[in-house]
């Protein structure tokens, strides 16, 4: 009676809304995993215990004080779980602490994960329909901030990594591509390969030429006539080929400045440009690669059903408290009759 009582004259009645969501990623799946794999693997496709992670981790900042406080300042929570009733259990005031507003936040919420599903459940009960929509929709929001930073910091650790190893290659770059710059102002010399090649045909022609005159002048000699007018021209013309050929072979690979010292120089600037330039293609693929790899695996919430109210409160339940009722007094009842036999036994014994 007493509980009945209570149901019809101060209970508060309360609207519950259920709602479902799981966390996803776009992430393809691979054909190549079996079907128990699939069936235990998380929605965004990836091991069964990140996918069990993602679940819990959203179920537990759900039941978070930090939840709550993020929903208090988003539509003040305290205006949705007092109540102005007679309700003796229900008297949160609009003025209440945050250890009494958090032991309310947790009563009016019910939030578990399904590992089969992989899907999280969230029920909320309010005092009104249009506040039990009111404070699931907040949350649903909440989650879905909650999980869209849940990477955010590994994605921006991700990008900071690439982006600096692009500015480090950019500046390596720069000051290859400023010494070899550098190295042709300083020698007046815009390719040395080029120069050297011309070195070499150079040095094949006068070759080839002093050979022609040393035939020539071996000719003359034959004659054996010291008087020869064609004997002093032709050892004049040998010997100014022999000295050109001395000189440009001196030129290319002799002492001090020659053209295979600066050659050998120029070739390790242009190797060390070479090698900044591919590192730097390197580093700026591999940025992308790993912008692209951050949006592709970055989580979402993806709600399943919205949160629909209850048109008929779903507590108190009188007929179930009557029921309970009647069997607590069926129950004491008998208790007092057992007492009552006992106490009669042991007194005539």
């Amino acid at each position: 009676m007493l509980a009945a009582i209570y149901a019809l004259a101060f209970a508060a009645p309360r609207y519950g809304a259920e709602s479902r969501f799981s966390v996803r990623s776009s992430t393809p799946q691979s054909s190549a995993q079996s079907a128990s794999a699939s069936l235990l693997s998380s929605g965004n496709g990836g091991s069964a215990v990140g996918g069990f992670v993602d679940g819990w981790a959203v179920a537990d900042f759900i039941r978070s004080r930090d939840c709550m406080r993020q929903l208090d300042s988003e539509i003040g929570l305290r205006t949705y779980l007092a109540y102005t009733g007679l309700d003796p259990l229900n008297r949160l005031s609009p003025q209440a602490g945050e250890d009494e507003l958090y032991r309310a936040y947790l009563d009016a919420i019910d939030v578990s994960y399904n590992m089969i599903e992989q899907i999280d459940v969230l029920r909320v009960s309010a005092f009104s329909p249009a506040d039990a929509r009111t404070i699931s929709d907040a949350l649903i929001g909440l989650a879905q901030q909650f999980v869209s930073n849940m990477d955010e910091k590994g994605i921006a650790d991700t990008l900071k990594v690439s982006k600096e190893a692009v500015t480090r290659a950019e500046e390596d770059a720069i000051v290859a591509r400023g010494a070899l710059a550098d190295w042709r102002v300083r020698n007046g010399n815009i390719d040395p390969e080029a120069e050297a090649g011309m070195l070499l045909n150079l040095s094949a022609q006068l070759e080839a030429e002093l050979n022609t005159a040393k035939i020539n002048l071996d000719k003359v000699r034959a004659l054996s006539n010291p008087e020869h007018p064609m004997l002093r021209p032709a050892q004049l013309q040998v010997s100014a080929l022999r000295k050109q050929l001395d000189d440009v072979r001196a030129r290319m690979s002799g002492k001090g400045n020659t053209e295979a010292s600066r050659l050998k120089s120029y070739q390790a600037l242009l190797n060390a440009q070479t090698f900044a330039d591919q590192n730097l293609t390197s580093a700026r693929h591999n940025y992308q690669q790993a912008f692209t790899d951050t949006l592709r695996l970055q989580r979402y919430l993806s709600v399943i059903a919205r949160p629909v109210p209850e048109v008929q409160p779903g507590s108190p339940n009188t007929s179930l408290l009557l029921i309970e009722a009647l069997a607590v007094g069926f129950v004491f009842a008998f208790v007092v009759r057992m007492a009552q036999a006992l106490y009669r036994e042991f007194r005539h014994g």
